[in-house]
């Protein structure tokens, strides 16, 4: 059995502690002796209510002597005996399971002391009970003779119990005999199966204990409230922690148990008691085991040690990003654009810092006018000062310090609101001067800034590499609320804005304007026919085959559900038809759509002109659909 008692030199523990040994058949015996107990109990108490005289007293007290010796032997712990053996594994359950003996003998004391036959009942139940509840073959057996003979002792002693019903009572009494000798061979034969299974299982699990604890991953397992229930000493090891301390911890302490959502497992960074930075790849598995009455839900944590394989892949890729950073600078001229936020988040990502503060000269002071990773923005710092970031400012020259507690120069009260244990000031240098000054700050003490991470900053800083960067993640954002994702197709919020410029521009120049809304008829229908996968495949082709039909300068946005809207500039009621009619005929496979438009009168608002083609499309719908139908009441055929 595993054993979480076992010595390691880590003091790591492995899983035996999840799983207590059992004896092998302790609790079943002491339950049954318990229930034959309570059997003599209910005996007792019958014979004082039942009979008179002395044998009312004699076998009130024997029956009330052997129920309590049974419970006495319910409660008691010692050793349980062998399974399959017939002899009892210990002194003391050897001695209880003698108390059938008791048993036997106040049943027959029942048929012998009151002269009734009938009495034979109890000493029928005896005998099943007796068999159930003594675990050594001997004993069962002895107290089966027993039972048989002082009946049959009692009843050639007595002629009065040689009635006619003795033969019933004879084979009644052999039956239960032999039921009792059954059902404790059956009893007997299941402890064996059992203890043959603890026994593989206790193999079993003295196998994983032993790979458990060999394994060169660290391994730890968690219950279903996160909390660790064991660990092996590569655990402890990576950890930088005795078992001592991780046991009974939150495994969330230690490890992001998200990566339970990824089979493939994750890179985490933990930073160990000593300071120290390690990379770890995880790899969570979850599982239910049944555990007595419920089901307790486990966790495998595995941690494997990849820092040296982490350190040269962030070489690489630090190298990568820092000269696409520098390619971008070198192709484009600053743009114009307040580049201060996307500057100081890249910082923060290719500096591996915890805050980044950008300060710019405001009258005599340095002013924090963009932050990260702290809650300082709008502090002023005197440029007349002695502080640190006043000298690096007037200087020009960045400066780096693992330890800036002990600098007189390096303020207290920012040290406390950024939480730093290592910092770095550098300067923003435009024209030969200091323009800004970028601080950059790690919760943990690192003893060096890497060549590659100094360069970085500082050409991040001087060049404001990532300020086109964050101008086309600014446009893909725009292009994303302006389009709508199934079809490709202008959104609502795209479609409001270019026909209002649209609507404008035939206001200035007289020139028409067409409005137009389709829809598909019976997609609802085709929806719940052939499903919405097949139902969005049909959108989008639908757009695409529509936006082919139209003219440069045209709009069509997707207005929502099945339905498409139309602007078509500088077109007249019948050339709108024609384009209109065009679009209609381009309806992909068999299915068709009906359209309504509305050209604008010159002076009517977008709403209404909206409105009127709305009831156009109604009009169609109620033609008879796959029609291009006019608001002024002209309807094609289709």
């Amino acid at each position: 059995m595993l054993s979480t008692d076992r010595d390691d030199p880590s003091g790591a523990r492995g899983p035996a502690g999840m799983f207590a040994e059992r004896p092998d058949d302790a609790s079943a015996a002491r339950w049954r002796r318990g229930a034959l107990a309570m059997y003599y109990i209910a005996l007792m108490i019958a014979n004082l209510a039942l009979l008179t005289g002395a044998a009312r007293v004699i076998l009130t007290a024997f029956a009330g002597l052997a129920g309590f010796l049974l419970f006495v032997g319910a409660l008691w712990r010692g050793g349980s005996g062998s399974v399959g053996t017939g002899n009892s594994g210990g002194t003391g359950s050897a001695r209880w399971e003698k108390l059938g003996y008791v048993a036997i003998l106040e049943a027959v004391a029942q048929v012998a002391i009151t002269g009734q036959l009938n009495q034979t009942t109890a000493l029928l139940l005896t005998l099943v009970g007796v068999g159930a509840a003594v675990t050594t073959r001997k004993t069962a057996m002895w107290a089966n003779l027993l039972g048989c003979a002082g009946w049959a002792a009692a009843v050639i002693a007595q002629d009065g119990l040689r009635t006619p019903e003795l033969s019933h009572y004879a084979g009644q009494l052999v039956m239960a005999g032999l039921l009792g000798c059954i059902l404790h061979e059956a009893l007997r034969r299941r402890q064996r199966e059992l203890k043959m299974a603890r026994d593989q299982l206790t193999a079993g699990m003295d196998r994983f204990e032993n790979l458990f604890h060999a394994s060169p991953a660290g391994v730890g397992i968690a219950d279903e409230n996160g909390v660790l229930v064991a660990v092996n000493p590569a655990f402890c090891e990576l950890a930088g922690r005795p078992a001592e301390e991780l046991i009974g911890a939150k495994s969330n302490d230690y490890v992001d148990l998200a990566a339970a959502d990824d089979t493939v497992g994750r890179q985490i960074r933990y930073v160990r008691p000593d300071g120290s930075t390690r990379w770890f790849w995880l790899t969570v598995g979850r599982a239910g085991v049944l555990d007595r009455a419920k089901t307790r839900r486990w966790t495998l944590i595995h941690l494997s040690d990849v820092t040296d394989r982490h350190l040269a892949e962030r070489t690489v890729r630090e190298s990568d990003r820092l000269l696409a950073a520098v390619s971008a600078a070198a192709r484009r001229i600053r743009t114009g654009e307040d580049a201060r936020g996307t500057i100081i988040e890249a910082v923060r990502e290719l500096a591996e810092a915890d805050t980044v503060i950008m300060l710019e000269p405001d009258g005599t002071d340095l002013v924090a006018i963009g932050v990260v990773g702290a809650d300082v923005l709008g502090t002023r710092v005197p440029l007349n000062g002695t502080s640190m970031i006043a000298n690096v400012y007037l200087d020009g020259q960045p400066v780096f310090l693992a330890d800036p507690g002990q600098d007189p120069r390096v303020s207290t009260a920012l040290l406390k609101l950024v939480d730093g244990r290592s910092m770095m000031w550098q300067p923003v240098v435009a024209d030969g001067g200091s323009v800004a000054l970028l601080v950059v700050s790690w919760k943990t003490r690192i003893t060096s800034v890497s060549d590659l991470r100094a360069r970085a900053v500082a050409l991040l800083a001087d060049e404001t590499a990532l300020a086109l960067e964050h101008e086309r993640l600014l446009g893909r954002l725009e292009q994303m609320a302006y389009t709508d994702t199934l079809t490709g197709l202008s959104n609502r919020r795209a479609w409001q804005a270019g026909v209002a410029e649209l609507l404008a521009a035939s206001r200035a120049s007289g020139r028409p304007l067409t409005v137009a809304i389709a829809d598909l008829d019976h997609f609802k229908r085709y929806n719940d026919t052939h499903g919405h996968v097949a139902g969005d495949d049909l959108l989008t082709a639908v757009a695409t085959a529509f936006r082919g039909q139209l003219r440069t300068g045209d709009l069509i946005a997707r207005w929502g559900g099945e339905e498409f809207v139309v602007a078509l500039p500088d077109c007249g009621d019948a050339e709108a038809a024609e384009i209109l009619d065009r679009l209609r005929t381009a309806t992909v496979g068999t299915e068709t759509c009906s359209i309504g438009y509305a050209v604008w009168d010159g002076v009517e608002s977008y709403e209404r002109m909206l409105e009127r083609a709305d009831g156009a499309l109604y009009a169609a719908k109620s033609a008879g659909r796959d029609r291009v139908h006019a608001a002024a009441g002209v309807a094609l055929a289709s």
